[in-house]
């Protein structure tokens, strides 16, 4: 009950200072105008009796708290304005009913300019002084021209109290006003105070904007709404060799010499703030051209009005030049590589050809010799034969490297029998695990039966895994499997082999696939290679939309896993055999020209053809 009655008497808070100052002025005086109407009742009761007009008194007390309520609700100044003009009232009607001049009541007119003076307006002040001397004169005037009633009999208690009551509220009033005054003036200086630390801080910081501005190595000018140079910093001036103060005042054309057109020559055609970015050209004094990169940011105000725009650009003539230089580097780097790869092209085909009749007349000579029984010569032959045949095979890689780097590598797509190309290619690695005296698994299903891919490539990827499996193990097996499955609607062929061998770290296999790179440098000493084989196996699967992948760990051997995608050959129509994108995308091959012989690719390009 308490805590509900001090909430009720507690000041209204409003958005305007002004306005809750005087509703606190006002909120007290109403309060004390209720106690003193009160005790003026209390006191005429207790002294006098109900006289003739006590009962304005009650009137008065229910009027106060009317306007304490309506205060509340934001009826300051016309709630303080009906309390005063009510108690004027109240002083001009009560006095003449109460022997004229010479009644107390005169005194309530004071109290009213008192009150008055709370509302804080000279103007109100003014006119409640006016109204007051009016009511003062008419009341004198009347009196002189009728005759009033007689005053009530003098009562020295009630006048003393009525008295003291007047004066004490009138008091108590003017040192509320005052104090309130006082309270308004501090809170101003402390505005006063935080709008100077403001302003300070806010002259620090455009100082500061100013500094940074003036130490950038960047290019800065800054243009009003009309495109007109407003500022520049010294980087500006450094770079295109005008002074501050030709180009202060200038349009922006003076130095930008492309896209000047878009940049407000009336102000309304940018109104976005999105910074951006592109090469412009710039326009030095000396009238030479620069190139530069080019920033504009739109500045707009607090209404969204555009107020300027600030361009920052910074000289990439060093930049273009590098460009320029590594342009020439990479075509220099290109023709080389093109130069490299017609020659080793060139020398290869050159030197497959002596190579072939070297194993030729070596094979003809084992022959003969083996009629004539010349056993030692047999053995020398064949490793003349051997010999040749790893250099040919060796030019073979290299020859294939140079067309894939080139671009001229190609896929063969034909049909033919799985098992049959897997017996070659086992019969090609048995001599070489049977001189190593290794054992082979082999998990071939019985019946894989026909698929359309390129089989020359997938012989070569096998012969490849395959021969370093041997090569790089020295006692244990070799494990050779093959499986067939659909995934993603393609269907798909994996390959699977592994050993008991050296095996590799991460390390080693992050390099494995890298052409001429070997893993294992002592054990490429001991064993030979040049690193091609994985490199053009990798490639090779790729190129047919497959994978090869790896796992290897030291001392444990390894084991390689080819996905390839085929083509059932029953499905194949004449239609599909004729649109290599067709056969491309049943594959999952990106680039359907790799299906067709680089002549027809060539053909295609020069008569516009082929694009995919």
């Amino acid at each position: 009950m308490a805590l509900r009655l001090a909430e009720r008497l507690r000041a209204p808070i409003f958005d305007d200072e002004e306005r809750t100052r005087v509703a606190g002025l006002l909120h007290i005086v109403y309060i004390l105008l209720i106690a003193l109407l009160s005790t003026l009742l209390a006191a005429r009761l207790l002294t006098t009796g109900p006289t003739r007009h006590w009962f304005m008194y009650p009137i008065l007390i229910l009027l106060a708290i009317s306007l304490l309520a309506a205060l509340r609700r934001g009826f300051i100044y016309s709630g303080g304005l009906i309390m005063i003009g009510t108690l004027i009232a109240y002083a001009a009607i009560g006095t003449l009913a109460a022997g004229g001049m010479r009644s107390s009541l005169l005194n309530i007119l004071i109290l009213a300019l008192v009150f008055g003076a709370v509302l804080g307006r000279s103007r109100i002040l003014i006119g409640l002084t006016v109204t007051s001397l009016l009511a003062v004169f008419a009341v004198a005037v009347l009196q002189s021209t009728i005759e009033l009633p007689e005053p009530m009999p003098f009562n020295l208690a009630a006048s003393t109290l009525a008295t003291v009551a007047v004066v004490a509220t009138s008091g108590l009033c003017l040192t509320l006003i005052i104090l309130s005054l006082k309270q308004a003036l501090r809170r101003t200086r402390e505005q006063e105070h935080r709008a100077a630390t403001m302003a300070e801080e806010a002259e620090h910081a455009r100082k500061l904007t100013a500094d940074v501005i003036a130490s950038m190595a960047e290019s800065v000018i800054i243009l009003d709404s009309k495109a007109t140079i407003v500022s520049t910093n010294v980087a500006t001036t450094v770079l295109l060799g005008f002074s501050q103060e030709e180009l202060v005042g200038a349009h922006i054309e003076r130095v930008l010499v492309d896209g000047h057109h878009d940049m407000l020559r009336d102000g309304t055609s940018i109104t976005s703030s999105i910074m951006t970015h592109r090469d412009r050209t710039y326009r030095m004094k000396s009238g030479e051209h620069i190139d530069v990169r080019f920033s504009r940011s739109i500045l707009h105000d607090d209404n969204g009005k555009l107020r300027g725009i600030v361009c920052v650009a910074t000289d990439i003539r060093r930049d273009k030049e590098i460009e320029r230089n590594l342009r020439q580097a990479k075509e220099l780097a290109e023709d080389a590589s093109k130069a490299k790869s017609r020659f080793l092209a060139n020398m290869s085909h050159e030197l497959r050809t002596p190579l072939n009749a070297v194993i030729g007349y070596a094979e003809l000579l084992m022959d003969e010799a083996e009629e004539r029984g010349f056993a030692e010569s047999v053995d020398d032959l064949g490793r003349i034969q051997s010999s040749a045949k790893h250099l040919l095979g060796l030019i073979s890689d290299i020859l294939d490297l140079s067309k894939v780097e080139a671009g001229k590598m190609e896929l063969h797509l034909e049909t033919f029998d799985v098992n049959d190309m897997l017996s070659s290619v086992l019969d090609s690695v048995r001599p070489m695990i049977r001189r190593k005296g290794l054992g082979i698994h082999v998990a071939i299903p019985e019946a894989i039966g026909f698929i359309h891919a390129d089989q020359t490539k997938i012989r070569q990827v096998l012969i490849n895994l395959l021969g370093n499996a041997v090569k790089f193990t020295e006692s244990g097996e070799i494990r050779f499997a093959v499986r067939q499955g659909l995934r993603d609607g393609l269907r798909w062929i994996q390959f699977f082999v592994s050993d008991t061998g050296i095996g590799m770290t991460q390390s080693q296999i992050s390099r494995l696939f890298e052409a001429f790179s070997q893993p294992n440098a002592a054990a490429a000493r001991r064993h030979g290679g040049t690193g091609l084989g994985l490199a053009l196996s990798r490639v090779f699967a790729e190129m047919m939309g497959g994978t090869i992948t790896v796992r290897s760990a030291l001392d444990r051997g390894s084991a390689f896993k080819v996905e390839i995608p085929y083509l059932d050959p029953t499905e194949i129509t004449m239609s599909g055999l004729a649109h290599p994108e067709v056969v491309a995308k049943a594959l999952g091959i990106s680039d359907a020209e790799s299906l067709l012989p680089y002549s027809h690719r060539r053909k295609n390009r020069e008569s516009g053809l082929g694009q995919s």
